[in-house]
């Protein structure tokens, strides 16, 4: 009952968030500001978005082999590949997909597979506050809730690096931990360098399908906000990021558009939403491709035989 509710409550922020977008910017001005786009908006744009799928793997990669269970790069592709589609369906259930098909392929224990993945998770996060503390130096007007973010994101990373510094034994001896603090200053920083192309393609693609609707953001200014705007979009509190995503664009960036107000709001609202119907397709797409390969199936088969409801456990 209760995960039923928590994708109702997404969905309705997804929904709400539309609306509101939609409401204060027509659909006819969005739709205006979709024909003004640049011709090279989706091949370009699409480029990008198979860069993101190839270095998201590649970092998969490298981390699981170092920390959990070294895999072939061409099977981490395909079970990447594969995720994608399932998160679309569940959220959850592609999260935890690869921590499903590692198990029961090759016996790694679950809770060391979810450590992993919460660590990956981590780093990515480390990643935005560099990129986000970068920007906010050199970059020459942000807006001060971005500040604000960073700040508090700092405050956060020095309780997490004292933690792993002083290995509190309480927390050292939870298996789910273990990761996290077994990989230390120099485990993280490894991590962080895998992770660095992913971002790098990740910042391209939206400076990229900005600049295709005219929208003229600076590079430092990106730096500096993309990141927030990259971690709202993750928060599992909307479908897919839908709706999140897209009002802190229009939020941060309909400032750096032409026209009016209303004619920026709606070239930002425009290329957010080309820009995240050209990766979901494409996502989409790959991952039924990737669902039919033998490592696809068997991921499959993982996640049914682990999210099957026990026989003595009625289904939630």
């Amino acid at each position: 009952m209760r995960k039923r509710l928590v994708r109702l409550l997404a969905w309705a922020v997804t929904v709400g968030l539309l609306y509101l977008l939609f409401r204060r910017v027509p659909v006819s001005e969005v739709i205006a500001a979709a024909r003004g786009a640049a011709w090279w908006t989706v091949p370009v744009v699409l480029t990008c978005v198979v860069g993101l799928y190839v270095c998201d793997s590649f970092a998969i990669w490298k981390v699981f082999g170092w920390f959990l269970k070294p895999m072939s790069f061409v099977d981490v592709l395909l079970v990447r590949g594969a995720t994608y589609l399932l998160a679309a369906v569940n959220y959850n259930v592609g999260q935890g997909a690869i921590v499903y098909f590692v198990h029961r392929t090759a016996g790694v224990p679950i809770v060391r597979g979810v450590a992993t993945v919460l660590f990956i998770m981590g780093v990515n996060v480390l990643a935005l506050l560099f990129l986000a503390s970068g920007g906010l130096l050199v970059a020459p007007a942000v807006p001060h809730a971005v500040t604000v973010i960073v700040v508090v994101a700092w405050i956060g990373l020095a309780i997490y690096a004292l933690t792993v510094w002083v290995r509190p034994r309480w927390l050292a001896e939870k298996p789910l931990f273990g990761v996290l603090l077994n990989a230390g200053v120099t485990g993280h920083l490894r991590a962080l360098v895998v992770r660095l192309p992913h971002i790098a393609c990740l910042m391209a693609f939206q400076i990229t399908a900005m600049h295709a609707f005219g929208v003229a953001v600076p590079v430092l200014a990106a730096i500096a906000v993309l990141p927030v705007v990259f971690f709202i979009g993750v928060l599992p509190i909307s479908v897919q990021g839908l709706g999140t995503t897209q009002a802190v664009l229009v939020y941060f960036f309909a400032r750096y558009a032409p026209g009016n107000q209303m004619a920026r709001e709606a070239a930002v609202f425009s290329a957010s939403l080309v820009g995240q119907t050209i990766a979901t397709s494409f996502q989409a797409i790959l991952g039924v491709i990737c669902l039919k390969s033998r490592v696809g199936r068997a991921l499959s088969e993982s996640v049914k035989a682990d999210t099957a409801p026990k026989a003595d456990t009625p289904p939630d």
